[in-house]
């Protein structure tokens, strides 16, 4: 079997809001059937809490796809506005998915987790879509903490993906970059809010603890670039690739091909895919 994998975070622009007019639901629709991935993680995907409100399913739903949506529970009282509280993530399958469930990573933030199986050898695959922290790197590392549990109790293939909110550290320049003192100084000025979670993303430990907890490879090894400062209420900057947040990881007997980071699709991240087999 060989699939196609994607992940990406939409900023909640499967439905309308008031934010920002750089994207629309249809627009995002657009880019998914571009995309053309079979298994796809929608991080931010949209803020209904009823699934079956979503004016876009029936849209997705006409190119093939099975939709589960996960609330994020967000246990994140100091969020300046109502944005994230009814946000969810989903995943979009063409493959039938065996039990689709809600796990919930250091009672703080929900993922979701399913099961794929190969028809042709009933081999079966695990497919985790996350959306880590995006303020503290201790916060990230207790999700690690109880996502690597999840991840070692089982011996069925797994592929982790999504919008980590982690860098890899040292080994990696822009980390070493926004680790320099006088940088993280200027953080406290400079766009105060987004430059301080950065300086936070580039610490480098929660993704270190990820792969020494678990067998899982990171399908990118030139740790490319997947985000872009043109974030919500930023829309004035550039659309340029700066940092990777962005995951795939998979077990070893996964091969992963291809590996690609799309084009600006209308949100502040770009679209992550790759091609697997077992």
């Amino acid at each position: 079997m060989s699939l196609k994998i994607a992940s990406w975070n939409i900023e909640g622009r499967l439905t309308n809001n008031d934010v920002s007019a750089r994207s629309t639901p249809d627009k995002i629709i657009a880019e998914i059937r571009s995309l053309d991935a079979d298994i796809l993680i929608l991080l931010e995907a949209h803020n209904n809490l009823n699934l079956n409100n979503l004016e876009a399913r029936n849209k997705l739903e006409a190119m093939g796809y099975k939709l589960h949506s996960v609330t994020y529970n967000d246990k994140m009282p100091s969020r300046p506005d109502d944005f994230y509280k009814n946000l969810s993530l989903m995943i979009l399958s063409k493959i039938p998915i065996e039990k689709p469930e809600t796990i919930r990573l250091a009672d703080y933030r929900n993922a979701i987790m399913a099961t794929i199986k190969d028809p042709e050898t009933n081999k079966k695959i695990r497919i985790i879509g996350l959306h880590l922290d995006d303020r503290s790197e201790e916060t990230r590392v207790n999700q690690v903490i109880d996502l690597s549990t999840i991840i070692n109790s089982s011996k069925v293939p797994t592929i982790a993906m999504g919008d980590l909110n982690a860098m890899h550290g040292d080994d990696f320049w822009p980390a070493r970059i926004l680790q320099n003192k006088l940088v993280k100084f200027m953080a406290r000025f400079i766009f105060k809010s987004l430059s301080l979670r950065t300086t936070e993303m580039a610490r480098g430990e929660a993704l270190s603890l990820l792969q020494y907890s678990t067998n899982l490879i990171d399908a990118d090894p030139r740790h490319q670039p997947t985000t872009t400062p043109k974030v919500r209420k930023y829309d004035f900057l550039p659309s340029i690739r700066l940092i990777q947040i962005d995951h795939i990881f998979a077990s070893p007997n996964i091969k992963i091909n291809n590996f690609q980071i799309s084009k600006d699709g209308g949100a502040d991240h770009r679209a992550i895919s790759a091609t697997i087999s077992l």
